[in-house]
């Protein structure tokens, strides 16, 4: 029998290639806030900054594209922040 699963590739559906991808290119764009006790706080991404990048990358950032970068990032920041 075949295997009808959707392929993936390192380990990310292809569906959501894109979305990695545009996070993956701003990345170095994250806001970080250093804290009172000397932890560092990362408060998201820095927009502005993330749209040069994408820019300059050539990733057409379609609004469906965006809402999955934030869906990424919000996972990450939940990850870095201990949420």
């Amino acid at each position: 029998m075949d295997d009808i699963r959707p392929k993936r590739e390192l380990g990310v559906w292809p569906a959501n290639s894109d979305a990695v991808q545009a996070f993956l290119d701003v990345t170095t764009q994250f806001t970080r806030l250093a804290m009172p006790d000397s932890s560092i706080r990362v408060t998201g991404l820095n927009y502005p900054g993330a749209q040069a990048a994408w820019q300059l990358a050539g990733v057409d950032m379609t609004p469906d594209l965006f809402a999955q970068v934030q869906m990424i990032e919000r996972g990450a920041l939940a990850e870095w922040n201990g949420n």
